[in-house]
């Protein structure tokens, strides 16, 4: 058995066929109680949060077979308002066979809310898509990176969907896929070219802020052959070219 990290993943070797990959996200003091500091309905908590560890783990190519939340609030009615959300979030990702496990802290009353999610998924080592970078590519964007009270929390068109991700995962000139987080695209763009150990370019101009935090990964950057590059911004709204791989 092999294991090993890359960026925010965790792959462990099954057989020669699978590897398990496993993803993991955070949320404190973003709720609706006294000692939050953002004011959000745990719901969107709950679904934000689950998403940015599902991002993860669905674009490096594996199915989720798994996700935990460890709720550091009580049940009624926090616990489950953030399970609700997380519920959704699977629904919208197109996952029903998964098993839905978790903790509350029902001891002692809290004052802020605070969620964990562990996210664990099955990857066939032929779909893996981690340091899979083959050739020179062309680093694309998509999505508007937003944080915060700035993503419309019933539907906001103009961050990433799971639809463009899925798109992108059965396309055979997509060699990558990465989520942005708090870092930024810029950040992602510069880890995406050491793990797979090329030079990195990026444009001179940018339709989209290279360095904003994209929260719960509102924005992906996706390595892509150059022959499929234009297929891609035409077909898919808010993408940007935003950089090359090329070897040294």
């Amino acid at each position: 058995m092999e294991v090993w990290k890359i960026r925010d993943l965790s792959l462990i070797t099954i057989d020669e066929r699978r590897t398990m990959v496993i993803a993991c996200d955070s949320c404190g003091s973003v709720g609706i109680k006294d000692g939050d500091v953002l004011k959000v309905p745990p719901f969107y908590v709950g679904k934000l949060t689950s998403r940015v560890a599902l991002m993860e783990v669905i674009c490096a190519g594996a199915e989720v077979i798994s996700l935990t939340d460890t709720v550091c609030n009580e049940m009624k009615t926090t616990g489950e308002e953030i399970i609700k959300g997380i519920e959704h979030e699977l629904k919208l990702a197109g996952i029903r066979d998964v098993v839905l496990t978790g903790s509350t802290e029902e001891n002692f009353s809290t004052v802020s809310t605070g969620l964990g999610i562990t996210v664990v998924g099955i990857a066939e080592n032929n779909k893996l898509k981690v340091n899979n970078v083959k050739n020179e590519a062309v680093i694309i964007s998509i999505g508007i990176p937003k944080v915060g009270d700035e993503i419309n929390l019933n539907e906001d068109s103009e961050i990433v969907d799971y639809s463009s991700i899925y798109k992108l995962l059965n396309n055979n000139l997509i060699y990558e896929i990465v989520p942005v987080g708090s870092k930024g695209i810029a950040y992602e763009c510069k880890q995406l070219s050491e793990s797979n150990k090329l030079e990195l370019y990026f444009e001179e101009q940018f339709k989209v802020d290279i360095n904003k935090s994209s929260g719960p990964s509102t924005s992906i950057i996706a390595a892509v052959d150059c022959n499929g590059v234009k297929d891609i911004l035409e077909e898919l709204p808010n993408s940007y070219i935003i950089a090359y791989l090329k070897k040294n």
